[in-house]
């Protein structure tokens, strides 16, 4: 996608601070995870810029993520009563048939069936035993995910001398599977922003719109791309300074189609402070906002595991 106008390519900087326009970067010396510091200082310029980032996967990385789209193209393929044995009392832990989710009102439930893996927890999927080469799979590509992740959401906190607090117990991976059936809707998931700190995505096939300055801009992904898309948790983060990306899925009436997202929140065992707030006052702790995000899309609270 090296057309689009947010896939920025920059150089390596010397030290100095370099002003974007809208922040100022420094190449950083605290890189531990995904480890580029070019890819890191393109991501983190393309958010404050752009509203999202594009990031190119290595081979290795990109292997991982669609051995792990492999599997659960598997497991959607299985019949519906194999699926809801991996299904918890309140959908909230692997399988969930469509209709449970929403993005925008309840009467337009999201047209798409998932599985969702939170943090390390294949113990709160009912017989996860029969699925761990599912599992397995998603949890390789989530420490990928999560390395990425940790990188570029430690040089946005940077900016404002913050730090990126905690989020992997907190955080879950969830595939959505689209089938071929003919809605007649024309968006299979309405516009929404996914009520977060940062969302990882990848979808193997067209229909994914990002809102930019208000207009829908197809974003399809390479087969070694991922798309970083920020959440109102971020906005909360950073006094407002990088705002929440709306997106939706439109109906293209085309064939299967599978979408793998790393939801990403702060841990909740801790407060959770602004980066950015008004000195007059106390900096509010955002925990309650955070647990409470998901019940705008029908969904339980984000738990404390």
């Amino acid at each position: 996608m090296s057309g689009s106008p947010c896939h920025i390519h920059t150089q390596l900087f010397d030290g100095r601070a370099v002003n974007s326009g809208r922040a100022k970067f420094w190449i950083r010396e605290f890189v531990h995870g995904y480890g580029d510091v070019r890819v890191i200082d393109r991501a983190v310029r393309s958010i404050f810029d752009c509203g999202y980032a594009r990031v190119t996967l290595s081979d290795v990385q990109a292997q991982l993520l669609h051995g792990a789209l492999s599997k659960c193209r598997e497991f959607f393929a299985m019949p519906i009563e194999n699926k809801m044995r991996h299904a918890s009392g309140d959908f909230n832990f692997g399988y969930r048939p469509m209709g449970r989710e929403y993005s925008s009102t309840v009467d337009r439930p999201d047209l798409n069936d998932c599985f969702t893996l939170w943090s390390d927890r294949t113990d709160l999927i009912t017989h996860s035993e029969e699925i761990e080469s599912l599992t397995t799979a998603m949890l390789r590509w989530r420490d990928c995910a999560a390395e990425v992740v940790g990188d570029v959401g430690a040089a946005i906190a940077h900016q404002f001398s913050g730090a990126l607090p905690p989020f992997r117990a907190a955080s879950h991976l969830q595939v959505n599977h689209y089938r071929a059936t003919k809605f007649d809707r024309d968006l299979l998931q309405d516009c929404h922003e996914d009520g977060n700190l940062m969302t990882v995505i990848h979808a193997d096939a067209p229909g994914l719109e990002l809102l930019v300055d208000g207009r829908p801009v197809p974003a399809e992904t390479c087969r070694d791309e991922i798309i970083l898309m920020p959440g109102s948790v971020l906005q909360d983060l950073t006094g407002g300074r990088i705002a929440p990306l709306d997106h939706c899925v439109r109906n293209l009436q085309q064939g299967e189609r599978t979408s793998m997202m790393y939801f990403v929140n702060p841990e909740l065992n801790d407060p959770v402070f602004p980066w950015v707030y008004h000195e007059s006052m106390p900096a509010p702790d955002l925990r309650d906002r955070i647990r409470g995000n998901p019940s705008a899309y029908g969904l339980p609270d984000v738990p404390v595991l």
